[in-house]
């Protein structure tokens, strides 16, 4: 469609035959014979593309009778000889018929063009048109310095990626479109291949997320609790790390020294691997009286360990009194009589 189109814009100027001003020197090419090269052209393109093995012939069209000397000047024959050159550099064979045909097609509608043209070139010009060709900002010469476009290299190599994966898919789209088995196994390994990748990369994207969200508490935490250790060393510790302005730290202590009230309290067996969602719902369960001191301690544990704001002395202040709320309400009960 593109080159029908370049052809209509070409045979479009043969009508403006009052820019060349006086008749040229030279003699004008007679337009019937113009038009019998073209139509003689097309035919050989198009007898060219109906082989088995389409060949690209050597055609050439003669220049368009204008008269005069052109100031713009549009060579027919460029064009065809850039689509030709197209044509050979193409490997696939119904790609490379398709080509000749079109080029056959736009010869043969610039034949119809030109005829028009040539009729139209014989008509009085209005005044108005008259006019405005006589106009001299009308005569601009035509540029022959070509803008060179500046690219970066990423621009580069994006094109030249892009390039790579259009060869490379064109030759996929050969061999699936000869075999159409073989097609069929190829689409399959594609789709499983693109599932694959984004699969990978939402696992990888899940994995750095929750890596950034544990970050706090993993620095928090420290090392696991020992076997044997008692609530009173954890609140120790907590102290220790309130008073040396570690706020994070000192809540994060002071939870889990909860956490081993409730162990040695025999309700709720110490686990590591439990989180404080579900600690929290054992003891609603498990303990229902101290479930709201509990609650506010899991919540500034959860604010020092995962929350991406800072903890301050007031943050471990609630903490605190929150646990001396909650300890004495899961502490193991002594036996009658004993001291």
């Amino acid at each position: 469609m593109k080159r029908v189109i370049f052809a209509a814009v070409v045979c479009g100027l043969f009508v403006c035959r009052g820019v060349a001003g006086a008749s040229s020197a030279g003699a004008a090419t007679d337009p019937t014979a113009y038009a019998s090269a073209l139509r003689t052209a097309a035919q050989t393109l198009e007898a060219a593309s109906r082989a088995r093995s389409p060949s690209v012939p050597d055609v050439h069209v003669p220049p368009a009778p204008l008269p005069g000397p052109p100031r713009y000047s549009p060579s027919l024959d460029d064009w065809l000889q850039a689509t030709l050159r197209s044509a050979r550099e193409e490997k696939r064979k119904p790609q490379r018929a398709q080509t000749l045909r079109t080029a056959a097609a736009t010869l043969r509608y610039a034949v119809v063009t030109a005829r028009t043209a040539a009729e139209a070139a014989d008509a009085p010009l209005g005044p108005t048109l008259a006019a405005i060709l006589a106009d001299p900002a009308y005569h601009q010469h035509e540029s022959t310095t070509q803008a060179q476009v500046h690219k970066s290299w990423w621009q580069r190599f994006l094109e030249w990626l892009a390039e790579t994966f259009d060869r490379l898919w064109r030759g996929i789209s050969d061999a699936a479109g000869s075999v159409p088995l073989l097609g069929q196994i190829i689409a399959a390994l594609v789709v499983g291949l693109i599932a694959a990748l984004l699969t990978l990369m939402g696992y990888r994207l899940a994995r750095y997320v929750m890596s950034r969200r544990r970050k706090g508490a993993g620095e928090l935490t420290g090392e696991p609790i020992e076997i044997g250790e008692l609530p009173e060393a954890l609140y120790a510790r907590a102290r220790a790390a309130s008073a040396t302005g570690r706020f994070a730290a000192a809540v994060v202590l002071v939870f889990r020294a909860g956490l081993l009230q409730l162990d040695a309290g025999g309700i709720i067996p110490y686990d590591a691997a439990r989180t404080a969602g579900e600690y929290r719902r054992k003891v609603r369960r498990e303990c229902s009286r101290a479930a709201a001191p509990f609650d506010d301690l899991a919540r500034s544990f959860t604010l020092a360990a995962y929350a991406e704001i800072p903890v301050d002395e007031q943050d471990w202040r609630g903490a605190d009194d929150a646990y001396h709320k909650f300890a004495p309400l899961v502490a193991p009960r002594t036996a009658a009589g004993s001291p």
